[in-house]
């Protein structure tokens, strides 16, 4: 049973209140370098990533206009893949071909999907459905998270909330209700150049990323309750994503300790 909350957990961690979206007004300062939806992946689209989470130390994390971020340094420990499909043919489809266009399977696994929906204005997170061991859930976001707001430059900003929950059959008068609750506050805090291995440069705009993630697990006799809590974490996740034009999704994305010191725990980045 402890298992099945480790399920939302990696989900979660895919990219990101039981209240409606609140959002701050998306106020971008005029910029050359501006991330619109054409910039983002499509249903068909690969995205190969190295991993380092051992390289750390000596990157400045500046933030501010015409900064040069040198991540050349880096080493990657081992390479990661995001792939974009089309929804009616993943496992999930019934739950979500007609409510999302593109369907986001990590490391070529498929007992895990997390569904999109792309428009001009965003990409927001519909659901959730994997195969956890025999057990299926295919939960849908009742206040859905956006990824990302375009366009993205310089200054902009907001605000969001999420609140997922599935009731999960876990034998004979035996229930499990998982549910997720996930806060993001995005800023788009820099503009200037990205450096990374093999001589690879970018322009980029880069986006300071705040997730709080709440993830609980309640037991009970029938799929209708009464709860039990059995287990609750709470993580918070900070991060830097830059995002060059036509690159489909970030060309590298720093996760440190806190914004206060800056620590970096893992770096990731584009495999060209």
């Amino acid at each position: 049973m402890k298992n099945l909350l480790n399920v939302f957990v990696v989900l979660s961690l895919l990219l990101a209140s039981c209240k409606k979206d609140k959002e701050e007004p998306n106020n971008p300062t005029p910029a050359p370098l501006t991330i619109v939806a054409s910039d983002f992946a499509n249903a068909g689209d690969t995205i190969l990533l190295n991993v380092d989470t051992t390289n750390l130390s000596g990157f400045i994390l500046n933030a501010g206009q015409n900064v040069v971020w040198d991540f050349a340094a880096l080493s990657p420990d081992f390479t990661d893949s995001m792939i974009f499909l089309d929804p009616s043919v993943t496992q999930g489809a019934q739950y979500f071909a007609a409510i999302s266009n593109m369907a986001l399977r990590p490391d070529d696994d498929p007992n895990v999907c997390f569904y999109l929906n792309k428009s001009n204005d965003k990409v927001e997170g519909v659901g959730l459905w994997a195969n956890f061991q025999g057990t299926i859930i295919h939960p849908s976001y009742s206040d859905r998270p956006i990824i990302i707001k375009f366009p993205f430059s310089f200054n902009s900003s907001f605000k969001d909330s999420a609140y997922l929950t599935e009731v999960v059959n876990l034998g004979p008068g035996q229930y499990g209700k998982l549910e997720m609750i996930q806060k993001f506050e995005i800023q788009c805090d820099g503009v200037g150049t990205i450096k990374l291995p093999n001589n690879k440069s970018y322009q980029v705009v880069r986006e300071k990323r705040t997730e709080i993630q709440h993830f609980n697990l309640y037991l009970g006799f029938t799929q209708n309750g009464p709860w039990t809590p059995f287990q609750q974490q709470q993580d918070t996740v900070y991060s830097y994503n830059f995002y060059a034009k036509n690159k489909k999704w970030n060309v590298a994305s720093v996760q440190v300790k806190n914004f206060t010191t800056n620590v970096i725990n893992k770096i990731e980045y584009l495999k060209e």
